[in-house]
């Protein structure tokens, strides 16, 4: 495992911290032995185990506290090697989440740490006892703020795998809904031209074949995303004109009026905007009756890009139930990108859908 750079610049800064430190403190420590070669080396090794935390974190706790008990032990000048060996116990208690390794770990190095601060020149009870109770109280805090942000790690990876789990559901509904409504309009074509034109019968059957084909490779790559995220790129602003052709060869009349710059829609954007097109011409094809007409509208304008499908089939009647999956998955995607949409029946016959999706602050 890579030790990370930034972990080798934190432990190069204490170990000269300390080392530099350590030799001006002799001035108001004149009891105390002087710093010497020995000394030097175990401060930086104390101030160098932090290199290691994240790949070894039991060898960087043995390091920092073994080498500041040995420095304390051999009286050498200064105060800051207690940084070193509060840093170990912070490794320890950050890094190791298992209670039953890390408590008796803390506590031995608690207790070697307090007991040196007090020979030679004699036991300091005070002085010891301080450091003790101080070991202990940065050893409780630590212990909870490392388990505070463990339970936040594992929300947060629980509401991705609940986001990830949605984004799929949602690409999966798109692509088998698409199909299917296109199949059962090819379907019933096949079926009225049978006995009177069997090659336009047969033309429908090919049709069919190829939309089953093309939903099959689509939900394999939604599929697949779970295995080797970033494999399969999504369908974009690119593949709206296969996707019109598409849903005329399923029988609906659709008008396309598309003027947009790719370049100036992020990827994200033209995503969503092909899949909020392909929901809403299979609803069009599912619902509007024979003989509908849809029209589907993009434009770019005043850093949003506009979204407009339209049909004149058959408008609802009576009350309006509540939204469907389709509708409901367009509006997730729309709000996810930080976008509007509206949707309802138009007056007299028909069903409108307009979308606003943002085309700057969503890289």
């Amino acid at each position: 495992m890579r030790v990370p750079a930034w972990d080798v610049a934190a432990a190069v800064m204490l170990s000269a911290f300390m080392v530099a430190v350590s030799a001006a403190a002799r001035v108001v420590q004149p009891e105390a032995r002087p710093v010497t070669t020995l000394g030097v080396a175990l401060l930086v090794l104390s101030g160098a185990a932090l290199a290691v935390r994240r790949v070894a974190p039991l060898v960087s706790f043995t390091l920092a506290v073994g080498a500041a008990a040995a420095y304390l032990g051999m009286r050498f000048a200064g105060w800051p090697v207690y940084l070193g060996a509060f840093a170990g116990l912070l490794v320890l208690v950050s890094e190791v989440g298992r209670t039953r390794l890390w408590v008796p770990l803390a506590a031995v190095g608690g207790a070697a740490i307090a007991v040196v601060t007090g020979p030679p020149e004699g036991w300091d009870p005070v002085r010891m006892l301080t450091v003790a109770a101080v070991w202990t109280v940065v050893a409780v805090v630590a212990a909870r703020f490392a388990h505070t942000r463990r339970r936040l790690m594992e929300r947060e990876a629980a509401a991705r795998v609940v986001q990830e789990r949605l984004r799929i559901a949602r690409e999966l509904h798109d692509v088998l809904s698409h199909s299917l409504a296109s199949i059962s309009l090819q379907a019933g074509v096949g079926l009225h031209l049978v006995d009177r034109q069997p090659e336009q019968a047969r033309e429908a059957l090919r049709g069919i074949r190829q939309i089953s084909t093309d939903a099959l490779a689509q939900a394999r790559a939604a599929l697949a995303v779970v295995r080797t995220p970033g494999e399969e790129a999504a369908p974009g602003l690119a593949d709206l004109e296969e996707l019109i052709a598409t849903v005329r060869a399923s029988g609906l009349s659709v008008e396309a009026d598309i003027d947009l710059d790719d370049r100036a829609v992020p990827e994200v954007i033209g995503s969503t905007a092909y899949r909020v097109v392909q929901e809403a011409l299979t609803n069009v094809m599912r619902h509007a009756g024979d003989g509908a007409h849809a029209r589907a509208r993009l434009r770019c304008v005043d850093g949003w890009l506009e979204i407009d499908v339209t049909d004149d089939g058959v408008s609802a009647t009576g009350p309006v139930g509540p939204p469907g999956h389709g509708l409901r998955g367009m509006a997730e995607r729309v709000s996810a990108v930080g976008g509007t949409m509206r949707a309802g029946a138009t007056p007299g016959s028909g069903f409108t859908l307009h979308a606003r999706l943002p085309l700057r602050g969503t890289e």
